[in-house]
């Protein structure tokens, strides 16, 4: 699931929607306020970051600014946690993807983080294809996982590309020798399981798979 940056001052009140966030399978790092100020200030990779305004004991506009001049955090969706009475002081010029008001429930923070890592990873068809760590470009034939290049062959690159612009879709062995390897191919459908098996060694770890194996009938990548 995501990672999530969790800044807040109000620990106390706000220990049930980091539980929540831990329940629902996010990695949660949890910061104050006054230490992204501090120049040494370097976070883990995280996914997204939320930053609770309630109590916060420093300047909420000052803090959006350091997060999105920082270089691995500034493309970062950003949602502000805030109370009725904050929403007028609310900047959008901040860097601010989307906020909620308090209090809010860890359903409806989980959604929120949900549809907005889905909105930055989804599917762009036209060049190429980004979903968290791993970045396909279909015109230059390249595959990226976490920023470092992956080397692989053209069959390799061809099945990941198919399955993964269908996301969620289950494909048998004998639809996807069709659809990657064509008609005039006669080997076996061994094939498709010996490829899957070096793909997947090459651009998944034990924390992050994209393609799942659906027991005796095929393969598909999983929708984010």
């Amino acid at each position: 699931m995501h990672r999530v940056l969790f800044i807040s001052d109000d620990w106390t009140n706000k220990k049930p929607l980091k539980s929540g966030l831990l329940e629902r399978h996010c990695t949660v790092l949890p910061v104050a306020s006054a230490d992204v100020l501090k120049d040494e200030f370097a976070p883990e990779k995280v996914d997204v970051i939320v930053l609770d305004l309630e109590r916060c004991g420093s300047d909420g506009a000052n803090l959006c600014r350091v997060l999105k001049k920082a270089r691995t955090l500034r493309d970062l969706p950003l949602v502000l946690l805030v109370t009725e009475a904050q929403l007028g002081h609310v900047d959008f010029s901040w860097g601010v993807e989307d906020y909620l008001t308090l209090p809010v429930s860890v359903p409806r923070l989980a959604e929120r983080l949900n549809f907005l890592m889905w909105k930055l990873h989804r599917v762009e068809t036209k060049n190429g294809f980004t979903q968290g760590g791993l970045v396909i470009d279909f015109e230059r034939y390249e595959v990226h996982v976490k920023g470092e290049p992956v080397d692989l062959t053209y069959k390799e690159f061809e099945l990941l590309k198919f399955l993964a612009l269908h996301p969620g879709k289950v494909f048998t062995r004998e639809a996807l020798l069709d659809r990657v390897w064509g008609y005039d191919f006669y080997g076996g459908t061994r094939t498709v399981d010996v490829h899957i098996r070096r793909l997947r060694s090459k651009i998944e770890s034990r924390d992050t798979v994209y393609i799942d194996t659906i027991r005796n009938v095929g393969y598909k990548f999983l929708d984010p």
